[in-house]
This record gives structure tokens, C-alpha cells and sequence, in this order.
């Protein structure tokens, strides 16, 4: 059952390099580093931003978040984003996120498992 949606959209020239720390995990930091141009790079930051708010957003009667940093989005091996951490055992979040020129959305469902 469905119990959360969220969705933001950001202008990818916006989100400023100096958020990095208040955005990224160290594991995130290390994953945007490895990205060989500048665009990519803002990319991958303002992908990050636009689906943590996402998330906050599906979330929205949650108030346990204490900064977008302890949100840890990866990719599995098909590239597809993640939620590692918090670790969730009740719930699944479903995540997407895109990229067109001058924007990145981030969507994210909140899901109830079923026992």
C-alpha cells in the first residue's frame, strides 16, 4: 500500500557547491567525485538535493530527518538510485531521478511492507 509520494524539482544551476556537505553523505561525496566533468558533477548534486527533498516530502508526518546528509542515496549495478540508509524494515522507498539540461527531479514512493 502506498503511504507516500514526493516529488521536487530543482534548476541545476542553483544548488551551489558550498551545500555539498549539507546535501551529501561522505559515500555520496566520494560517488560525485568520480565524475569526471564539472557538469556531471552539479548534476549528480542537484539530483541528490531534488530527491532528498522528495523523500522529506513522502515522509511529510516524519520530522526525524536532522539534515539531507544523513540521507545515503546510491545506484545498484543497473544504475538505478537507492535509499541505504536510514535503513526502513516496515516501509520500501521507491526512488527516481532525472536530469534535462537546466533541471533534475527526484521522485520518490513511499511504500507500507506487507507482513
Amino acid at each position: 500500500m502506498i503511504i507516500g509520494i514526493g516529488v521536487d524539482i530543482v534548476e541545476i544551476s542553483r544548488v551551489s557547491e558550498s551545500l555539498i556537505p549539507k546535501i551529501l553523505s561522505s559515500e555520496e561525496i566520494i560517488q560525485r567525485s568520480s565524475y569526471q566533468s564539472d557538469k556531471r558533477q552539479q548534476e549528480y548534486l542537484a539530483g541528490r538535493f531534488a530527491v532528498k527533498e522528495a523523500i522529506k516530502k513522502a515522509f511529510q508526518s516524519y520530522d526525524g530527518f536532522k539534515g539531507m546528509d544523513e540521507l545515503v542515496i546510491l545506484n545498484d549495478e543497473s544504475g538505478r538510485p537507492y535509499l541505504k540508509s536510514p535503513v526502513y524494515l516496515d516501509k520500501q522507498v521507491h526512488l527516481s531521478i532525472s536530469h534535462e539540461r537546466e533541471y533534475a527531479i527526484g521522485f520518490c514512493v513511499l511504500e507500507k511492507k506487507e507482513l
